[in-house]
């Protein structure tokens, strides 16, 4: 997988930092895991028989400053001057011999590919971190507005706080709705860019069989968003694309409903394949004859490896819809893919504006997620809409001017989300439909599958403490790289 500020780290770990930052909300949520060894110093053995321990006095071992995040106790001025020693000296044992020899001056004239070996070894054997930290960019952490500290467990190891941030830049961080977020995160731009590309492929995203007939197909189109060719038999659609009535009543009088066909504009051909975020539509004449199945509810399925690709396209029964999960389309010589499956931030906002987009169709902030044959797979509930995550590891400092860990703040909407399985479909009134103000979304199970492993890796990235409501878990879905 591809590193990512989504995928710093794989789960919640030792000197694990988390911080999230809710614009409607005046204090952003700090965890910091502390491991019992920055909490505790054991006496050494001479000075107490039974060896107790006794708690630092006197020492903050949580530390927040403007832009650093540290744990560990500060070093001493001896230990600053200790290890300004040992910087200097951290050639081999015979150079340490001369020295000692040579009343503790340094070689008239070394060599630079001895310094640097010198500087390795000492680095490897003699260092020892005692004090670790992280950086966080893009934001300012006011430390004086630092409240409510405690530990978040019954171990006392997650340490947990309030405290104001504010964004580096001049504007504040501004709550959006699902519609402004699907708004920007669905950028025609992204798609002509693609689309500019040209020589179009598309294959089963499990077994790689190939899907798209290679023979005539040259050039990508652009939908105007998901659901436009489902509108077809809406007023809407034909005034604005096909009739040319500019919403004329008089001109609308004297043509026959049958009459209106769809913009050829808008529709794929044998030499055309067009694409919108979610799915890619072709012609069926462009289906590689036998790679594909098509059952009596008029899904569509790898002949190969039986997995879900997409369904038919409802009102054009001659177009097939493919989920650009299930079914992986690229573009160009380079066969550069639309979304990359290896790019985790790439696939999350996919699947946040796939989740952004039905909430706002269906007017509903609930949604239960179903295969394309209508099995209920989980529920999500849009929690949040527009949040602010940081998260990764504390490194070791060699030295309090280092950054450490360098955190980029990424932001994100916040998800609460249920798994279902056999027994709980059937009793759960918002999976069996007996809940109408749940919405309904239907995909390829492959597409399923993905968006619960997002959301499960996204939960073990979070505190413990703060993984699950109840009977929901929490998870996150990146919208963007950066603020």
């Amino acid at each position: 997988m591809i590193k990512s500020p989504l995928d710093s780290f794989g789960e919640w770990a030792d000197m694990s930092v988390f911080l999230e930052i809710k614009p409607r909300c005046e204090l952003a949520s700090l965890f910091v895991d502390v491991p019992p060894g920055f909490r505790e110093k054991q006496v050494a053995q001479g000075e107490q028989e039974n060896r107790k321990t006794i708690k630092y006095a006197d020492i903050n071992v949580v530390n927040v400053t403007d832009n650093y995040i540290r744990i560990g106790a500060p070093p001493t001025p001896e230990a600053l001057l200790k290890r300004e020693k040992e910087g200097l000296g951290g050639g081999n044992k015979k150079e340490k011999r001369d020295r000692s020899t040579s009343g503790g001056s340094l070689p008239s004239s070394p060599t630079k590919k001895c310094q640097k070996k010198g500087g390795k070894k000492g680095e490897k054997s003699d260092f020892k971190a005692s004090r670790f930290g992280a950086t966080v960019r893009d934001v300012v952490i006011k430390a004086s507005t630092l409240c409510s500290p405690t530990y978040g467990d019954t171990a006392g190891r997650v340490f947990m706080c309030k405290v104001n941030v504010e964004p580096s830049s001049a504007s504040p961080l501004n709550p959006k709705t699902s519609h402004r977020l699907a708004m920007d995160v669905c950028k025609m731009e992204k798609l002509e860019e693609f689309a500019a590309k040209n020589t179009p492929r598309i294959v089963c995203g499990r077994c790689r069989l190939g899907i798209l007939s290679e023979e005539y197909i040259m050039t990508i189109g652009c939908l105007p968003d998901d659901d436009f060719l489902a509108t077809t038999q809406s007023a809407d659609f034909f005034c604005r694309d096909s009739c040319g009535a500019a919403c004329d009543p008089d001109r609308h009088k004297h043509v026959k409903r049958e009459e209106l066909k769809a913009n050829p504009k808008w529709l794929p051909t044998e030499k055309r394949v067009m694409i919108s975020y979610v799915n890619s539509i072709i012609h069926k004449q462009s289906v590689v004859e036998g790679n594909v199945i098509l059952d009596e509810k008029k899904n569509i399925k790898c002949a190969g490896c039986k997995c879900q690709l997409g369904r038919v396209q409802k009102n054009h029964p001659d177009l097939y819809a493919f989920n650009h999960v299930a079914a992986l389309m690229t573009a160009g010589p380079k066969k550069i893919p639309f979304v990359d499956k290896l790019n985790v931030p790439q696939l999350s906002i996919y699947m946040a504006q796939l989740i952004l987009t039905a909430c706002e169709a269906q007017t509903s902030m609930k949604l239960v997620i179903r295969t394309l044959d209508k099995v209920p797979y989980m529920l999500v509930w849009l929690l949040d809409s527009y949040v602010v995550i940081a998260n990764g590891t504390l490194e070791g400092l060699r030295s309090e001017d280092e950054e450490g860990t360098v955190l980029t703040p990424f932001p994100a909407i916040k998800l609460l989300y249920k798994v279902f399985n056999n027994s709980t479909a059937s009793s759960d009134p918002r999976a069996n439909g007996e809940d109408t103000s749940v919405g309904l979304i239907d995909l390829p199970l492959p597409c399923c599958e993905t968006l619960i492993e997002l959301l499960l890796r996204s939960s073990l990235r979070s505190p413990p403490t703060s993984r699950a409501v109840g009977q929901f878990f929490v998870g996150y879905l990146q919208i963007d790289d950066h603020i």
